[in-house]
């Protein structure tokens, strides 16, 4: 009585789960980034203000990351599991702006996002003109294939490339051990946990489907700087005092927008530091 109850609840699951891939409505996805140099720093915020989701899909890594000898032990891993993966995995020092997979990929029923490969895409003219405008570096340029889901249910596709700044600077932008990290440290202030790379494009592209498209970035351009701020002249003599002292800092540009879009459509996303060109485009169902 038992097993037949059980074959009967497995075969229910499998039901819903065919009807659910029968359900899906996958598109492809086709982002290109680029940076615009020149503009002041005055504008950046001294610190990102948002970090990204625990639970996001990572195309990039599986491309570049090679796996380290871990050091977590299980209760590590049990309370620290974020910390405890990137731990165990490295990176180059720098990402490459093209991403792509090294062969041509398609999306299967049911399945995962699926990265594709550089012959599948379609921005090759449409980089070659922003290429030529003076003032314009790539920062990102990848497409893949996905099922869309409501908003409740959607999870982020992780962007990230350039170089890594971890060697030198935090995620605060402060120099790695300087006095400020100190005192945030020391109160208990450090806002995030600051491990792993600090990529010079960060952050999320979140796509999701409600009666319309729309397209939900939250993403940060850091770019090398420096900070003026006053600071204490101990001097005993006439020279006491408050005085400005420059230091390098790691300045975060935020692109945080929410927009609804048609499929098809090639659609722009602006910002004083940085621009996106985005389509997503209907395709054959997998």
């Amino acid at each position: 009585m038992l097993r037949q109850t059980f074959l009967i609840i497995v075969g229910l699951l499998s039901l819903s789960q065919q009807a659910y891939a029968q359900n899906e409505r996958w598109f492809e996805v086709e982002v290109y980034l680029f940076e615009r140099s020149g503009q002041s720093q005055e504008q950046a915020p001294t610190h990102a203000s948002f970090q990204n989701p625990k639970h996001m899909v990572d195309l990039i890594s599986p491309l570049f990351s090679s796996h380290i000898t871990d050091t977590c032990s299980a209760l590590d891993r049990a309370t620290n599991p974020d910390e405890c993966s990137q731990q165990s995995s490295s990176y180059p020092s720098q990402i490459p702006w093209s991403i792509a997979a090294p062969s041509p990929k398609y999306a299967v029923p049911g399945g995962s996002p699926v990265l594709l490969a550089s012959n599948q895409n379609h921005f090759k003219d449409i980089i070659s003109k922003l290429s030529r405008q003076r003032g314009n570096k790539s920062l990102l340029h990848m497409t893949w294939q996905q099922a869309m889901q409501p908003r409740h249910r959607a999870t982020p596709i992780r962007l990230f490339s350039g170089k890594d700044y971890s060697s030198r600077f935090a995620l605060n932008g402060q120099t790695s051990g300087s006095d400020a990290d100190q005192v945030n440290f020391q109160q208990g202030n450090t806002g995030v946990v600051e491990h792993g790379p600090v990529w010079k494009l960060d952050g999320t592209i979140n796509i999701y489907l409600d009666h319309f498209l729309y397209v939900e970035t939250a993403l940060t351009l850091r770019e090398e700087g420096t900070k003026t701020s006053s600071v204490m002249n101990h001097d005993t003599g006439y020279n006491s005092g408050v005085v400005s002292q420059s230091s390098p800092f790691l300045y975060s540009f935020i692109m945080q927008q929410n927009k609804r879009v048609r499929s098809d459509e090639i659609h722009y996303f602006d910002h004083p530091r940085m621009g996106m060109i985005l389509q997503i485009r209907k395709m054959q169902q997998p």
